[in-house]
């Protein structure tokens, strides 16, 4: 029995019928054979799933909210309650699959069991297999989960595991014996720790003020300042939509390298570029920038962690006011070195700290509370963030194996919240960066048209740079 700790349950608090808080991992994966049946596919997806415990393993909530969750194993798991077969329309495109894998993130996931599915998708044009893994949030972080995809690729023929093979689980905890381990908890270490969290929080912001009000450059709070509320910081509907992308790491590099700034302000220049794009077709281009949320891991060197969240949140700008795309890159990357230098001091643990102590019943009752009144909805709201941008570093090498086949391609997608009704979510893998697009469906029903201008972005950026050389 495992405790989640505070900012991996806050992703259960938070969850609404319509901010479901699931990610979803797309695998695009070249079989191991041409002779492998989608029936030999699905099998082998089935028993590769067995060798993790985390898959194995549910949430149990504590009685009264006296503590957060638990993980437990289930003992009703069955593993074919949880991978499932379909098949991707004709013609099989992208564009298909984008769909596909939208009607896959616009459903819930159980909460009796693990809180995970797998699709084995049949049907792409290019003859690939596609595994599309639905996974809540409160699991894994973008972090964790390339450790696990690393670990799930490096399995042998040999370390193959059955349902056979496995312990049998242990019965469901008793509400006295969660309630119990509970109170030990409180008792024993958590409320030792509050003190010095408390001491380090105030300190810190303290100190974060006292820099600001020093600084003699412009600096502009995310959080504070009354940014614009887009079609898409609304609040959410049920159904989303997804759209796919892919761009060369090495175009990249080389901007970072002619302009001097790091892979994320290219990355982040060419999205808000796209993004200007496609709110200009709509006559939707605002002129004042956006507010930008950058989730940033919280690891400490060398973590190796493949399940947990450990993740805080950078505040930054994106301009999309701003016409030339070179001052567009320099303007952001301005307010991006601002939130770094906020964030260095503010501390990247401090919020996952301070959420070991959030309340469950009362993060739950505000989730509910904004979807039943829908503030978002509102004259006069101002969102925390008018969009998500995530950049995860992903394996640098072709992952591969006699059991599986060849990982050609890997998309993900975050979650949405209240108001923040779009997120994009940019994997590296091998020389290609994998760009996604997640957004609330009666808000954006045309989301391909951002990712299409995407490939755009990066050329109207080159040849800016190609002019100022």
């Amino acid at each position: 029995m495992h405790r989640l700790d505070g900012q991996d349950a806050i992703f259960l608090y938070r969850e609404t019928p319509t901010a479901m808080m699931h990610t979803l991992k797309v695998h695009i994966v070249r079989p191991a054979s041409p002779e492998d049946s989608l029936e030999t596919q699905y099998l082998r997806l089935k028993e590769g799933v067995l060798g993790n415990s985390l898959m194995r393993q549910r949430i149990v909530p504590i009685p009264f909210g006296l503590h957060h969750p638990v993980l437990v194993d289930d003992p009703d798991f069955d593993v074919s309650a949880h991978v499932y077969r379909a098949a991707i329309p004709a013609p099989g495109s992208m564009r298909e699959l984008d769909h596909m894998v939208a009607q896959i993130g616009s459903t819930p996931l159980d909460r009796s069991r693990p809180l995970w599915e797998m699709w084995l998708l049949e049907g792409l044009e290019t003859g690939e297999s596609v595994v599309v893994h639905k996974m809540h949030h409160s699991m894994a972080d973008g972090m964790a989960y390339v450790q696990l995809v690393n670990r799930v690729w490096r399995v042998d023929d040999n370390e193959a595991t059955s349902e056979n093979g496995q312990p049998p689980p242990s019965p469901l905890p008793s509400n006295h014996r969660l309630i119990w381990d509970a109170l030990v908890d409180h008792a024993t270490k958590d409320i030792w720790n509050l003190w010095p969290i408390l001491k380090s929080f105030f300190g810190n912001l303290a100190e974060l003020r006292r820099r600001r009000h020093a600084s003699t450059e412009d600096h502009i709070n995310p959080l504070t300042e009354p940014f614009p509320q887009l079609d898409f910081n609304r609040a959410l509907g049920v159904k989303r939509r997804f759209s796919t992308c892919q761009i060369s790491l090495e175009d990249v590099k080389d901007l970072k390298i002619k302009l001097e700034v790091t892979l994320n302000d290219v990355v982040l220049a060419v999205i808000a570029g796209a993004l200007r794009e496609y709110l200009q077709d709509r006559s939707e281009l605002p002129e004042k920038a956006l507010a930008l949320s950058i989730p940033v891991g919280a690891d400490k060197p060398g973590s190796q962690r493949e399940q947990g969240n450990r993740v805080t949140a950078l505040f930054s700008m994106m301009h999309t006011e701003i016409e030339d795309p070179l001052e567009r890159l320099y303007a952001i990357r301005k307010r991006t070195e601002q939130g770094k230098a906020d964030l260095e001091i503010f501390g990247k643990h401090q919020w996952g700290d301070l959420m070991e102590y959030v309340p469950p019943p009362v993060m739950t009752w505000l989730a509910q509370r904004a979807f039943r009144k829908k503030p978002a909805n509102q004259p006069g709201h101002v969102p925390n963030a008018n969009i998500v941008v995530s950049n995860v570093p992903g394996p640098r090498t072709l992952l591969a194996n006699d059991t599986y086949g060849e990982l050609t391609a890997i998309y993900s997608a975050g979650v949405l919240g209240e108001s923040m009704g779009l997120n994009v979510t940019v994997w590296s893998y091998v020389d290609n960066l994998n760009i996604s697009a997640l957004a609330c469906k009666k808000d954006m029903p045309d989301l391909y048209r951002l990712t299409e201008a995407i490939p755009r972005a990066l050329q109207e950026l080159q040849q800016a740079a190609e002019q100022r050389s």
